[in-house]
């Protein structure tokens, strides 16, 4: 309720990506995030599309879940608020995207051609104002000594969500710079 850009955030992206992976597979290469085609060869289409639209259902299942859960924040700020907070973002964490894959090629001498493509780098920064200002709360505790809040199934998912690839850390640290 009262949530219309989380809605449609989990509903849109959601649905084109499981019509993707399910019914048109050979359109797939339209929403790679594909670094090497953006700076060689300047298909600044790829930035939108990449970032946008999540290829692999269970990092669009984890996303949908961290949407729902950050929609806190568009009923706290109001729709124009988060939208813009979710747009600087966004590009912001693309700058810092192609940062620090150049960083990694520079100092490690690691190649990254392609990343992770989906709204990754917006939904890792929604992390910042969470940590910052809901408040923990024990639910429960497990074995007496593991204390059980309710931020812990959010901080799962997104720790399972920043393991589900091999070079999602880099969306991770670029939208919590972001």
């Amino acid at each position: 309720d009262k949530a219309p850009l989380s809605k449609s955030l989990l509903l849109v992206p959601s649905a084109i990506s499981i019509l993707l992976t399910l019914l048109f597979q050979h359109y797939q290469k339209f929403f790679a995030y594909n670094l090497q085609a953006i700076k060689e060869d300047f298909q600044i289409w790829r930035l939108v599309c990449g970032r946008t639209i999540c290829l692999d259902l269970k990092d669009t299942f984890c996303s949908s879940l961290l949407i729902y859960n950050f929609r806190i924040f568009e009923r706290r700020y109001g729709s124009r608020k988060f939208s813009s907070f979710l747009l600087g973002a966004w590009m912001l964490s693309a700058l810092f995207d192609l940062l620090l894959v150049e960083i990694a090629q520079y100092i490690f001498g690691i190649t990254i051609n392609s990343l992770p493509s989906g709204f990754l780098g917006p939904v890792f920064a929604l992390f910042v104002p969470f940590y910052s200002s809901i408040p923990r709360v024990q639910v429960t505790q497990v074995l007496g000594h593991f204390s059980i809040t309710n931020k812990t199934l959010v901080y799962i998912l997104g720790l399972q969500l920043l393991t589900s690839g091999s070079y999602i850390w880099i969306l991770a640290l670029s939208g919590l710079v972001s």
